[in-house]
């Protein structure tokens, strides 16, 4: 019986044969799994606490819970407070980029994929930056950034809606990430909907393992305050609020770093 002839074996180096995707490309663009990622969330949230009570002791706004901003924004139309008549304006700063931040991080984190490994490393390093800039600006001693310096009604003030700018950029990228894991009740900037969302609960009482959202929204609160005494404290230290920014800054980068080593989703 005559021998079937063999098909002849593919010419792997024709300039038209689609070039196998590198495992580090497969990689890079795999999806995460959400599992256990509200830690992250939470940490974000600590963050916020963090980075806004300094803010607040020197800049007297936030830059991340918008809402008190908003009031601030609104007192200034009455020119209060009398001490500080361009507050409005450093919470209009505050508010502008964070609403900026939060338009390009979720327009460009959803054009990639927002939960690939790529996309939460790259999101988190951009904001790591963000705040380096910020706080190397504030070490050089080119910003205001003292309570010595509240007394400024001009000039060198406006050196401060610089490095509001950044933070508030960058702090809407954190809650984008937040949301693109699907951990919307931990918002990680504003806690007013989650002391709701807990006293309403009708399983509020129930056993810890039984409503792992409560837990989450508590979490939130625990963590936003803890960050808030520790922002407090450390803008009293000889460091300064430089010194809460670098921890920003660092716990941020090692995010950036272990979605890198995070388990990938499923194959759907």
């Amino acid at each position: 019986m005559e021998k079937a002839e063999q098909p002849p074996a593919p010419d792997l180096e024709a300039p038209n044969a689609p070039a196998k995707q590198s495992t580090v490309a497969q990689r890079w663009k795999q999806n995460l799994t959400p599992t256990h990622a509200d830690f992250v969330c939470l940490m974000l949230t600590f963050l916020t606490g963090l980075c806004d009570s300094s803010a607040y002791n020197a800049w007297s706004c936030f830059l991340g819970m918008q809402t008190g901003n908003t009031i601030f924004l609104g007192l200034g139309a009455s020119n209060q407070p009398n001490n500080k008549p361009w507050g409005w304006l450093k919470s209009f700063v505050s508010i502008a980029s964070f609403f900026f931040g939060a338009m390009i991080f979720s327009i460009a984190m959803r054009s990639v994929g927002a939960v690939r490994r790529g996309t939460l490393f790259l999101s988190f390093l951009i904001q790591t930056l963000l705040i380096i800039v910020a706080v190397a600006l504030i070490e050089a001693d080119v910003i205001p950034h003292t309570s010595a310096d509240a007394a400024l009604d001009g000039g060198v003030l406006f050196l401060e809606l610089i490095p509001i700018g950044l933070l508030a950029f960058q702090s809407a990228g954190g809650m984008t990430c937040s949301r693109a894991l699907g951990y919307n009740e931990i918002p990680t900037v504003v806690l007013t909907s989650v002391y709701f969302d807990i006293a309403s609960d009708p399983k509020l009482v129930d056993k810890p393992t039984a409503n792992a959202k409560r837990n989450r929204r508590i979490g939130g609160v625990v963590c936003l305050l803890i960050g808030a005494i520790v922002g407090g404290w450390l803008s009293r230290s000889s460091g300064g609020m430089q010194s809460a920014l670098w921890m920003a800054a660092g716990m941020k980068f090692v995010a950036a770093f272990a979605w890198l080593f995070w388990k990938a989703a499923p194959a759907k």
